[in-house]
């Protein structure tokens, strides 16, 4: 299918200061009836373009409603169709117009619908069934989300199929301005896990420890004003081949910034084989840009990913030292290597600047006959602007899905004490039931009790992960 033509409206730099919501995950399941959104089945595919004919449904329990069913109708409308950070806007920006999120009726939005499931169930599977059934008869669409009252029940602040076509929020989730939790469920649908960060032993990139979330995208716990990693705009083949490097030897190579103008020429981001068995290690630039999806980098630099068995939708940002905001830039400091001694490779990189950076990759480390130092980028270098072999994305065989947890005030101010894991507000029960005739599908939910779940493995179904989502104050938004 062809793509509407959708425009990324420009949004001002948002304040840095933020709270952060720490979330879990969980095994659940559901039935979807809606066709899944489609992704490449090859390497051999093109670019991702997908028209999703979208519909929300709001719901009541049979005990309890909806605090403003208007204000919820809104916010609903604002956050998936036509806010300047919507869910439309922000994949038509990250795609490059290639994915137009539309309405599927009128304004996309229907109910209240009252059903017959009490506060106190979580029943995901009965959830949306009862939701469709209150749809228009005959009314065509791709994509379900729901939007339930607040409740206890549900340990989730927001849930979504990975590589399916549901998601589910709590009211709270979706209301006012704040869209990171309608853009990181429908990354879900789109394919994508959370992002996570590794932290490697010093001379490997392989045998690393989970140390939280990227913060690099919205898949990891980034907020909605980061643009997608270079790892997520691979998978989708939504960088150009051309913007591409991929080093057959050692080689400086100038990355420009990952989401600057597309009018701002140059390589994007490297690609390379990490190994022989299928890995791959990525690399991208990060810095802020203004009037684009990524004007909240608070962390600019050289970012480094791990895609284990070349499955770019579950890649792993990887460094040597923990995350400290005041002294790290990007994944590592320029100055000192981050490096793979088993597969010799060393990385550095030259000063930073708003146009890009040139990153020296040594391949044959250590080496005597070859300083590890940055040099200046040369026309006759030996990186190669094509793709690797390996541009497919990775789905699982059946739709899980991922949550968000309800906000929870800092301390600091800055977020850097929220990384355990909350659950909804007032949520007492346990995890919600899974319907009999939704068996074999999994869900992954907000405020799960579970601090950073196993993801590696992602061909286990029922495993989700932890993203962290940035819960802005509202009184700071500008647009």
């Amino acid at each position: 299918m062809t793509s509407n033509d959708l425009q990324a409206v420009a949004t001002t730099r948002r304040p840095r200061r933020r709270r952060l919501v720490a979330l879990g995950a969980a095994i659940a399941a559901v039935v979807s009836t809606a066709v899944p959104l489609a992704v490449p089945a090859s390497a051999d595919s093109g670019p991702v373009s997908i028209v999703d004919h979208h519909v929300v449904v709001l719901v009541n329990f049979s005990d309890k409603t909806l605090s403003t069913a208007a204000t919820s109708h809104a916010d609903a409308v604002q956050q998936l169709f036509k806010a300047p950070d919507s869910v439309a806007a922000y994949y038509a920006a990250n795609s490059g117009g290639r994915v137009s999120v539309v309405p599927a009726q009128g304004d996309g939005v229907f109910g209240p619908f009252t059903i017959d499931v009490p506060s106190s169930s979580c029943d995901t599977g009965k959830i949306a069934d009862l939701a469709r059934q209150n749809l228009p008869a005959g009314l065509s669409y791709d994509h379900l989300s729901i939007v339930i009252p607040g409740t206890g029940a549900c340990s989730w602040w927001g849930l979504g199929q990975v590589g399916g076509s549901v998601t589910w929020f709590q009211e709270g989730a979706v209301s006012g301005g704040e869209t990171t939790a309608a853009v990181h469920e429908f990354g879900h649908n789109l394919g994508y896990d959370h992002e996570m960060r590794q932290l490697c032993p010093l001379g490997k990139f392989t045998g690393c420890a989970n140390d939280g979330n990227s913060h690099v995208t919205p898949m990891g716990g980034g907020g909605d004003h980061k643009g997608l990693s270079a790892p997520e705009l691979i998978a989708m083949k939504w960088l150009p081949p051309t913007e591409i490097a991929t080093p057959k030897a050692t080689a400086t190579v100038h990355l420009t910034p990952l989401h600057a103008a597309t009018s701002a020429a140059g390589t994007r981001a490297i690609d390379m084989p990490l190994g022989t068995a299928g890995d791959r290690l990525v690399i991208e630039y990060r810095a802020p840009i203004a009037n684009s999806v990524d004007t909240d980098v608070e962390n600019p630099g050289v970012f480094v990913f791990r895609i284990d068995g070349g499955h770019y939708t579950s890649a792993t940002e990887i460094r040597n030292t923990t995350e400290d905001k005041n002294k790290m830039v990007g994944s590592f400091t320029g100055t000192t290597p981050i490096t793979d001694l088993a597969d010799h490779i060393a990385i550095t990189y030259s000063a930073m600047t708003g146009d890009g950076v040139d990153v020296h990759l040594e391949l044959n480390y250590p080496s005597t006959a070859t300083s590890t130092a940055p040099t200046s980028p040369s026309p006759s270098h030996s990186a190669t602007h094509t793709p690797s072999p390996s541009h497919s994305t990775h789905t699982t065989s059946k739709p899980s899905a991922t949550p968000h947890s309800s906000p929870r005030s800092s301390s600091s101010g800055d977020g850097t004490d929220d990384l355990g894991v909350t659950s909804s507000p007032s949520h007492t029960a346990s995890e919600p039931p899974v319907s009999a005739a939704a068996a074999g599908k999994p869900l992954a939910h907000t405020g799960a009790n579970i601090l950073f779940p196993a993801l590696a493995a992602t061909g286990v179904v029922g495993l989700g992960a932890v993203f962290l989502l940035r819960a802005r104050r509202l009184k700071n938004r500008r647009h």
